[in-house]
């Protein structure tokens, strides 16, 4: 190999580089998104902070343990005046050591123990719902965006193919022109048709750039990397309409997390109402000091020894201030009734809107399917009709429009079928599990 092939090839290796596709599946997009999405990996945060809280020590049934020590040094001259006179005293050191260890342990507190212990075990499961909502929410958003870049796909194919013969219509028109088969006008017009379906590709081309950096964001990934999208998009055949709303009360996360919530409130109620019994708590300790002096009556002293102490409280009135709670309290549960109907009647309302709207696109897919057969069969007859100048070039024009447009009416309806397909299999729950 000459030195100016390898100049060149090492002169075109950055652009391969640069334009070289990555083979990406919908399974890997799936995996790539739940291990690395941003909103999946601090919600999991989230999670781990709810793990964490869950424990006895927590909800107050471990008792304290403190420790304390100190030391004092202090050096005194002392005067004394009384009517005798004046006597002068000498310097005074003295010096007090003390450390001391207390337990404390609240041995009853009207049972608020246990509903704490109780309520962050109800808050962990409210925080794995959350994740699950969210993972939810990602992968719908990964499945729309990975449908859209597929559609694109299919829809800049049909406009190469419109291109290609585009161009060949072109070129047809130019030969005729030259030999006075056709007009100029002809051929002007054949030129804008196929500057309309080069932009109209073009454009089709940016906006599969903007889906496939959407796509890398919703992955976790910020690179350059150029997907290519390698799962073929086939309609599903859902369940039956009560089927699926039979799922959805039962699984659906924004339910479910409703419910979780009505029950936190119950045990917030039950930490109120431990207010009116009584608080049992123990102290125990051990305590031991020194002082230590250079002059006076004592040079020293010494304590040490063990205290206990059990204590109870009760609080007999605070103003009504614990049962306003306590009504406050059973009045958000009420509140919160209302709001887990009205989420029910929420999620009935939009799975019986997008199942109604899958229905009726996919009969109306198959009325397109069967208009392609015939937009086909009349765009081949009217090739066969321009070479043989029984038609002209806007008729053959408008017979590539149509074939065109029913193809692009049907790569839009499957895109749009299966964006209320995934809506669906997320109100009933089957998304991401």
């Amino acid at each position: 190999m000459t030195k100016t092939k390898v100049y060149i090839l090492l002169l075109l290796l950055p652009t391969a580089l640069l334009y070289s596709q990555t083979n990406l599946s919908l399974q890997d997009a799936v995996e790539k998104t739940l291990q690395n999405n941003f909103n999946i990996q601090m919600v999991k945060k989230d999670l781990q902070i709810a793990d964490n809280n869950v424990s006895y020590g927590n909800a107050g049934f471990l008792p304290t343990l403190d420790a304390a020590a100190s030391y004092r040094f202090s050096a005194e001259d002392s005067e004394t005046k009384t009517s005798q006179g004046t006597f002068p005293g000498n310097d005074n050191q003295v010096t007090n050591r003390s450390a001391s260890v207390t337990l404390g342990w609240t041995l009853f507190d009207g049972f608020a123990m246990f509903a704490r212990y109780d309520r962050f075990e109800e808050l962990e499961n409210l925080n794995k719902i959350a994740l699950q909502l969210e993972m939810e929410t990602r992968l719908q958003e990964l499945f729309n965006t990975y449908y859209q870049i597929n559609m694109l796909d299919k829809s800049i194919a049909l406009l190469e193919e419109t291109l290609k013969f585009s161009q060949e219509r072109l070129d047809f028109l130019n030969a005729s022109n030259q030999y006075g088969a056709t007009t100029g006008t002809e051929v002007l017009r054949a030129e804008v048709d196929y500057n309309t379906d080069n932009s109209n590709l073009k454009r089709q081309k940016v906006q599969r750039n903007t889906s496939i950096n959407r796509l890398k964001y919703i992955m976790g990934e910020i690179n350059d990397a150029s997907y290519n999208l390698t799962s073929n998009i086939e309609i599903d055949e859902l369940s039956d309409y009560n089927k699926l709303k039979e799922m959805a009360f039962e699984r659906n996360s924004t339910i479910q997390q409703a419910m979780k919530n009505r029950k936190i409130s119950e045990y917030d109620e039950k930490i109120i109402e431990a207010a009116y019994y009584p608080n049992i708590r123990l102290n125990t300790g051990y305590s031991y000091s020194v002082q230590e002096s250079d002059k006076g009556f004592i040079l020293e002293s010494s304590n040490q020894g063990y205290n206990a102490t059990l204590s109870a409280s009760w609080n007999l009135f605070s103003g009504f201030q614990t049962r306003i709670a306590d009504q406050n309290t059973e009045i958000l549960q009420e509140k919160q009734d209302l709001f887990i109907q009205s989420i029910r009647a929420l999620i009935e309302m939009n799975l019986m809107t997008n199942y109604q709207s899958y229905s009726d696109l996919k009969e109306i897919l198959d009325l397109e399917v069967k208009n392609l057969k015939t937009a086909n069969e009349n765009f081949e007859r009217s090739k066969s009709m321009f070479k043989y100048g029984t038609i002209n070039s806007l008729d053959l024009r408008q017979s590539q429009i149509n074939l065109l447009a029913t193809e692009q009416r049907i790569v839009n309806l499957k895109y749009e079928i299966k964006t209320f397909e995934t809506m669906i299999l997320m109100l009933s729950g089957q998304l991401g599990r």
